[in-house]
């Protein structure tokens, strides 16, 4: 009894000695991964608490991690009842969705045509859109804008942020890797031969399997659109059409007036609210459109 006793002493003392690195290496894994979460954390976490305050308050001293007096509402209430903020929320909103909405049709559908039909030119083709990827949008900004607004008079509409994002190299390429990597092409023979025509085939048989990848460039078409600034700070002048950015550039202040920070948080909490939504709702997706190898092949 006493051998087995020392023995399994031995073995508990060697086991535990196997398993101290690793756990310590576990612990300090979970600290940093704790602490790069808290930082990241924190700017929003003092832009919502932020919006709760008064500026006189965003101003003190002393640092406020929470509203000392109170939660205070009153730049949510100026926000909407005098500001009208509601209305460039709503514009990004919009301005957002279609443009995502037709990104993914026109994307996964030229994606679908370079990543399995054969035509001449198709690969000097798709190398020439990729060379557009690397061009700086400085570069492209003036022709856009002169494209336009002195070409198609599109001054004051979101035609600008549609059309050209419907069919975008990025969105291109990557649902033609997408596609290229998920859909074999005895599928499309088999639906070719059963009298699916080609576009019958996208839509019944391909857009179906290719939804995560569409997630994914669906996530990020709709958060880029949401946050554009520098587009419509070019493009739209009427008050009525503007996006929320711009809205939020509006409380900056000026030389001669202050800047309104608690209105600046409280704008920002709520233009930050629906790209948390839209992430969260296809987190799923979202995951699954990264991890199932979309830019093979």
């Amino acid at each position: 009894m006493a051998t087995l006793a020392h023995t399994a002493a031995a073995r508990s003392k060697t086991n535990w000695r196997r398993l101290a690195p690793m756990l310590l290496s576990r612990a300090l894994l979970y600290a940093f991964l704790i602490l790069c979460a808290v930082v990241f954390v924190f700017p929003f976490y003092t832009m919502f608490v932020g919006s709760f305050m008064t500026d006189a308050a965003l101003f003190s001293r002393d640092p406020q991690f929470w509203p000392k007096n109170g939660i205070n509402v009153e730049s949510y209430r100026q926000l909407f009842l005098e500001i009208g903020f509601g209305r460039p929320l709503f514009n990004s909103f919009y301005l957002a969705l279609v443009r995502t909405l037709g990104a993914l049709f026109f994307c996964s559908l030229a994606g679908f045509v370079f990543a399995k039909r054969h035509f001449p030119g198709r690969d000097k083709l798709f190398v020439f859109m990729l060379i557009t990827m690397m061009l700086p949008g400085q570069i492209t900004l003036i022709p856009w804008y002169l494209l336009m607004v002195k070409t198609f008079h599109w001054a004051d509409t979101y035609w600008p942020f549609w059309l050209p994002e419907w069919a975008y190299a990025f969105g291109i390429f990557w649902m033609r890797q997408y596609i290229a990597s998920t859909i074999p092409d005895e599928m499309l023979e088999a639906a070719a031969i059963d009298g699916a025509t080609l576009f019958g085939s996208f839509m019944r048989i391909v857009l179906p399997l290719i939804a995560p990848g569409m997630a994914v460039l669906g996530i990020l078409n709709f958060v880029e659109g949401f946050n554009q600034f520098l587009g419509p700070l070019l493009i739209l002048t009427d008050p009525a059409r503007i996006t929320a950015p711009l809205a939020l550039a509006n409380f900056k202040g000026t030389t001669v007036i202050a800047p309104r920070y608690s209105l600046m948080f409280a704008g920002s909490t709520l233009a930050t609210l629906p790209l948390l939504v839209v992430f969260f709702a296809f987190q799923k997706q979202l995951v699954s459109g990264i991890m199932s190898g979309a830019v093979k092949g």
